[in-house]
């Protein structure tokens, strides 16, 4: 391979994730990425390996960059945490993460874990409401994002993920044991990426997701420098977070007194609501919070 005609910046970069693999992989991974960066028009993987190709930046077969996803030996979760590593020195001590899911179109008799799932991208709005869902065949990937800002306009970034984890259907799991939920799996990953903050420098997590992500899975073990923003139900069941006194009868209790719901907390008049000004799709918007 011959790195040495690359940037030292770029190699800089690359070499930093070179922990993550054994030394043919880490050829082939540094061919994929470079060949990505050069690939004009649609990318795939078997466009990105041929660019790499014709830049001298490997000389293998194409089936190697097929092999490096579903043969080779390497931690994604451990690149993701080199990524975040790099990206930190870039972020403010407020870190805006983002969670959700997205469908793969793929299929085939050799591709693993595929299935039936919502397909958002085709779903339509019709005066506000919901006229039609679609679904479609594929992969459906959870993936946890951080948003970095651009250097020269703070107001917008890129979200880049870190993190993923395929969810597959329970009937296409086998053993039936190895079924998680979209929200488990998205709770495990914000667990790894807490873990990953530096301890006694003051950084907090705000995670934003929406209201399929919104529920107790996700929210109730998030520590005190983490919160979450998101979209609840009309009829969402609250409760305060002080649990009721025990009376030496039955279970203990877990939770507080019922609170008002979402719904009925919007119609009341007497609320104290707090004006903020937010920046939204590229403008201010003026919001009532409570």
């Amino acid at each position: 391979m011959r790195i040495s005609y690359l940037p030292s910046s770029v190699q800089s970069i690359l070499f930093t994730f070179e922990p993550c693999f054994s030394a043919p992989t880490f050829e082939n991974f540094v061919a994929l990425v470079l060949g990505w960066i050069l690939c004009p028009g649609p990318h795939t993987i078997s466009r990105a390996f041929r660019e790499a190709k014709l830049f001298g930046l490997t000389d293998k077969h194409h089936s190697t960059a097929y092999r490096f996803f579903s043969r080779a030996r390497w931690s994604s979760d451990r690149a993701g945490k080199i990524l975040f590593t790099l990206l930190l020195p870039f972020l403010s001590k407020v870190i805006e993460v983002a969670v959700d899911d997205t469908l793969c179109h793929r299929s085939g008799p050799q591709v693993f874990g595929t299935g039936m799932h919502h397909d958002g991208s085709r779903s339509n709005y019709r005066g506000g409401k919901k006229a039609g869902s679609a679904i479609g065949y594929g992969h459906n990937w959870v993936i946890l994002t951080v948003w970095v800002p651009y250097p020269w306009n703070p107001k917008r970034g890129l979200a880049l993920a870190l993190l993923l984890r395929l969810y597959r259907s329970e009937k296409r799991c086998e053993p039936k044991s190895q079924f998680r939920k979209r929200t488990e799996l998205a709770a495990e990953m914000l667990r790894m990426l807490i873990s990953w903050l530096p301890e006694g420098e003051g950084y907090r997590l705000h995670v934003t997701g929406d209201s399929a992500y919104g529920s107790r899975t996700v929210v109730r073990d998030l520590p005190q420098h983490a919160t979450f923003i998101g979209a609840l139900l009309m009829d969402a069941a609250l409760y305060d977070t002080t649990p009721k006194p025990y009376k030496g009868r039955g279970r203990r209790p877990t939770v507080g007194e019922r609170l008002p719901t979402p719904g009925e907390l919007s119609q009341r008049k007497n609320l104290a609501w707090q004006r903020r000004t937010v920046w939204m799709y590229g403008e201010d918007v003026e919001l009532l919070l409570y």
